[in-house]
């Protein structure tokens, strides 16, 4: 019956017209579709092809035949003929589906992934087992007919297939569904555990065990009673198997005698290393204890910064009782010891600028002891000519006869020996009224004269100049203000007074005080010439009529040229002898300088007997005061004016029509300049300058130096100690710069802790990491371009101070870099680094760690160098900073995150090793990154990438950490120098 149903379902009778003219003697065509045709393995059809998909390891139409080669081949495997299999190298089983190499699952892995022989038991993907049985009575039975089991499941589809081999031949096998795989670990033992609800078995006809002649035929057995649970448990203690169901433990109890089928199994599957059961990526270690530290070693920091700023603070504003205010003898004497008086004349003095004239001819004298006066109106080359016996550097040409004492001498000795008050005020507005002429005694006054003698002629001078009661108040600036313009203009003049010098020129010392507080510098400055024969040159606008009696010297110029140039007493003599004489109640140094602004070339000199003339000047001219001297004033003109020779409002009218009468016909400058150089006062001066050459020339040998040997000023060292400290307390009393780095430093750092905190190791984790090097890097190069604004502001003041001789500039260079770089450029990036490297969870091992400040250190201080060299050469602050931006733009750009260098046109390469943002960026990520493994997310796997492979994709080198190290040194060294030379050469004070 069978049989006829057989015949009446093959494809010929189902399918006769498919079928006709075809041979009787082919056998049917396979097709799984028909109930004549059935898949083994219970594998499934394909109801497209009517083809069977085979279980891997199985072949031929009904996927009965055992494939060799190896997994690896996937559907090109072939068949097995005969009973051997040739499996491919580390491949090993009936059907070759066992690995035993990790070399032999590579080609199963994707994108050349390095794969691993999993032999563990337990089921990840698919996995495969040949084992042989150890039944003693079933390998008896058998004799030489070796029995064995393949068995493999899928974790996907929770099942699992069993096959029974005799002597290398498949004699059934069942299909477990509805599986549980577990591992069980203990300390000194593994197993696994396949436990499934449903099994299904089948036989394959006339084979052993099946039918086969001479054979137990257990078909019905299988396919009627093997219905599960059944089980696959495998232990590493015993190094056995098992394989239970209820029915085939039955069978086997019966029969054999045992309890179960035992086993012994060869386990594998190809897996990633990361898949393997167990694996465990070691999770990032906590870092709590690491963060707690580097927070309180920022916090001990901070602290220890804010003591120390406190302690100096402190200290600065204890000043010594000094008690009364006067040098003793002996210091007096000391600081006069090597002081020679200084007689200064000058002949033929002359100034041009791009070929225009701007002084002719001048000539004077003035010996210690004595005050002159450089009078004139605006532009008649008054602080020309100051500047110019000053020696200073001026931008035009200069020419003339200079004599000291009747000789010539060099600059760098008349230097020493003369001091210079600039119309202008140079202060640092941190320091007090007397840490500034504190620091010039210090730096100027000689070497072996006592710290305590300085500090006691620092009070004298202030006490001299009325402004001994703002000692301790600050200078200060616009925005932040300390003491008046007037005060200011006498604590310039202090700085100069303080070192007592030979000769003091100073441009304008009055302007900008009041009457009394001018004639208190006036009359201090002719009590320095007095009392300690020292020689004073000023110019001076305007001065009331006691000041004008404190002088002794008078030159008076228009245009450049002189018009009287000799003593005050014989000032008035002169002017009445060619029909000028100063008016009734008129304040001469106002009646002279009017005189040279009502000139023209066409008038006539005024005869003697015409000086009676009523007199008138311009509208708006002021009438100043004065105290009555016989020197400075003309006759009082009645009851005009009163005993101080102030005029009364009520008489200001009159007084303008009699200024106005007596300028109303203009004097002629050159007959000015002819009768005073035909003058017996010219004639005077000419004598003397004469005298005194011969007489110098007379003197012997040893004591042909004009000035005398001069004293020592301390050494550099001492003037880098001062400087420092001048430097450091300027920093720490301008709160706000300080405060705002470190306050930056430590905010940025907890926010940029907050959002990195415990960065991942893969790929999203590189790429936070390459932002915040970013920022962490962009963050401290623009924050130097602080220190432009700062060198814009000093500039003036170095100039002015290095011209006076103050000091070394090599010194004062130091002192900058030293005490502005440090606690600018160097504590902010350790303090940020201490709070954002654990936090962050960066490499956690010392040295990576010290490498990392040390980099943020170097690249900090580096760009400072930038800046200090864009200081010193641009001189508008506005200029500075735009020009500082673009440099940082500039090195941004091929830092190497927005450009990959690999990008990098060819011709333009060479500008990344121009990008100091280049060798700190890519330090940083070398130093971070190099032997760090990052995994990666893909086909499923989390693949492992050396970080180095990751660096050498974004353009970076991994052995370029060295190479960056020495740029970045190399930088710092260059820009260093360059800053230095900078300032050397180009801030130079040019007038």
């Amino acid at each position: 019956m069978a049989l006829s149903l057989a015949n009446d379902l093959s494809p010929s009778n189902a399918f006769p017209a498919y079928f006709a003219g075809r041979p009787d003697q082919c056998p049917p065509c396979f097709n799984c579709l028909l109930p004549a045709f059935q898949c083994k393995q219970f594998a499934p059809c394909n109801e497209y092809n009517g083809a069977c998909d085979c279980p891997p390891g199985f072949g031929g139409n009904d996927c009965i035949e055992p494939t060799c080669g190896s997994l690896a081949d996937g559907k090109n495997r072939h068949v097995r003929k005969g009973k051997d299999c040739d499996c491919s190298d580390g491949w090993s089983g009936l059907n070759c589906n066992v690995c035993e190499t990790d070399e032999a699952c590579n080609p199963l892995m994707p994108e050349q992934l390095n794969g691993t022989c999993y032999k563990g038991g337990l089921v990840v993907h698919q996995n495969f087992q040949m084992c042989d049985v150890t039944n003693r009575k079933i390998v008896d039975q058998l004799k030489d007919k070796k029995p064995q089991v393949t068995f493999s499941c899928k974790a996907d589809d929770r099942t699992c297939n069993f096959q029974f081999w005799v002597d290398r031949v498949e004699s059934f096998y069942c299909a477990l569904d509805d599986c549980e795989f577990s591992q069980n670990i203990q300390f000194d033992s593994n197993s696994t555990d396949y436990k499934c609800k449903d099994i299904k078995c089948s036989c394959i006809p006339d084979r052993m065990l099946c039918g086969e002649d001479g054979s137990i035929d257990i078909s019905d057995f299988l396919s009627e009673e093997i219905k599960g649970p059944g089980s696959f448990s495998c232990s590493s203690k015993t190094k056995s198997c098992t394989f239970e169901e209820p029915a085939m433990n039955e069978l086997i109890s019966d029969v054999f005698g045992d309890k179960s089928i035992q086993l012994d199994c060869n386990a594998s599957e190809c897996l990633h290393y990361t898949e393997i059961p167990g694996f465990q990526r070691p999770a990032k270690p906590s870092n709590a204890g690491l963060i707690a530290g580097s927070v309180a070693g920022a916090a001990i920091l901070l602290g220890l910064l804010a003591l120390i700023l406190w302690l100096t603070a402190r200290r600065s504003q204890q000043t010594d009782k000094l008690g009364a205010i006067r040098l003793t003898d002996d210091e007096s004497a000391q600081l006069l010891a090597n002081h020679t008086p200084a007689t200064l004349q000058f002949r033929k003095v002359c100034y041009e600028v791009n070929g225009k004239g701007i002084l002719q001819d001048v000539r004077g004298n003035v010996g210690p002891g004595q005050v002159l006066a450089i009078l004139g109106a605006s532009g008649a080359g008054k602080t020309s000519f100051l500047d110019i016996l000053a020696r200073k550097n001026k931008r035009g040409k200069a020419t003339g006869e200079f004599l000291v004492n009747g000789r010539s001498v060099e600059d760098h000795k008349y230097k020493d020996v003369v001091g210079f008050v600039d119309q202008e005020d140079a202060l640092m507005p941190t320091l007090t009224v007397y840490e500034t002429v504190l620091y010039s005694a210090l730096l100027r006054l000689p070497r072996d004269m006592t710290a305590e003698a300085k500090r006691l002629r620092v009070y004298e001078t202030l006490e001299e100049l009325g402004i001994l009661h703002i000692k301790d108040s600050l200078i200060g600036q616009e925005g932040n203000r300390g003491i008046s313009g007037g005060e200011k203009r006498r604590v310039s003049i202090a700085c100069e007074l303080v070192t007592s010098p030979s000769i003091l020129f100073l441009d304008e010392p009055t302007s900008g005080l009041d009457s009394f507080n001018a004639f208190n510098v006036a009359e201090c400055l002719t009590n320095l010439a007095r009392g300690y024969n020292r020689t004073i040159i000023m110019t001076i606008h305007q001065p009331r009529s006691n000041i004008v009696a404190l002088f002794d010297q008078l030159i008076l110029l228009a245009r450049g040229r002189v018009v009287y140039s000799g003593e005050l007493s014989a000032c008035q003599t002169h002017f009445e002898s060619i029909g000028l004489a100063c008016p009734t109640g008129y304040n001469i140094a106002d009646y002279l300088i009017d005189l040279t602004m009502n000139t023209t070339g066409a008038s006539q000199i005024v005869s003697p007997q015409d000086s009676s003339t009523p007199i008138n000047n311009e509208p708006g001219t002021s009438v100043h005061n004065g105290e009555p001297h016989s020197l400075e004033r003309c006759n009082s003109v009645g009851n005009e004016s009163n005993a101080w020779g102030e005029v009364r409002p009520r008489q200001r009218i009159s007084r303008a029509t009699q200024q106005r009468d007596l300028f109303g016909g203009s004097t002629d400058l050159n007959d000015l300049f002819k009768r005073y150089n035909d003058s017996g006062v010219a004639a005077s001066i000419d004598e003397r300058i004469k005298e005194s050459i011969d007489e110098a020339s007379d003197r012997p040998v040893e004591m042909a130096s004009p000035l005398g040997r001069g004293y020592a000023r301390i050494g550099w060292f001492a003037q880098f100690v001062l400087l420092s400290k001048r430097t450091f307390k300027n920093l720490y009393r301008n709160p706000m710069l300080l405060l705002t780095h470190y306050a930056i430093a430590v905010l940025l750092a907890l926010l940029c802790g907050y959002l990195y905190f415990r960065i991942s190791n893969d790929l999203s984790g590189f790429q936070g990491r390459l932002g915040l090097f970013f920022f962490i890097l962009s963050l401290f190069g623009f924050s130097t371009l602080t220190s432009l604004n700062l060198l814009v502001m000093e500039r003036t003041i170095f100039m002015r101070e290095r011209a006076n001789g103050y000091y070394a500039p090599i010194t004062y260079f130091m002192a900058k870099v030293m005490f502005d770089i440090i606690p600018l450029r160097v504590l902010p990036p350790i303090i940020m680094g201490l709070i954002i490297y654990p936090t962050v969870g960066l490499v956690p091992e010392g040295a990576v760690f010290a490498r990392f400040l040390l980099i943020l250190v170097l690249f900090n201080v580096a760009s400072a160098s930038v800046c200090l060299l864009i200081g010193i050469t641009v001189k508008e602050p506005s200029i500075a900073n735009l020009v500082g931006s673009l440099f940082m733009l500039f090195s941004l750009l091929f830092a190497g995150l927005l450009l990959n260098h690999d990008s990098i046109p060819g011709p333009v390469r060479f500008l990344q090793k121009l990008s100091i943002f280049h060798y700190a960026y890519e330090a940083l990520l070398v130093n971070e990154v190099t032997y760090l493994t990052l995994t990666e997310k893909k086909f499923g796997l989390s693949i492992d990438v050396p970080g180095a492979t990751i660096l050498s994709t974004f353009g970076f080198n991994a052995q370029a950490f060295s190479a960056d190290l020495l740029g970045l040194t190399v930088y710092f060294g260059v820009f260093l120098t360059l800053s230095f030379a900078a300032m050397h050469f180009l801030l130079v004070e040019k007038r």
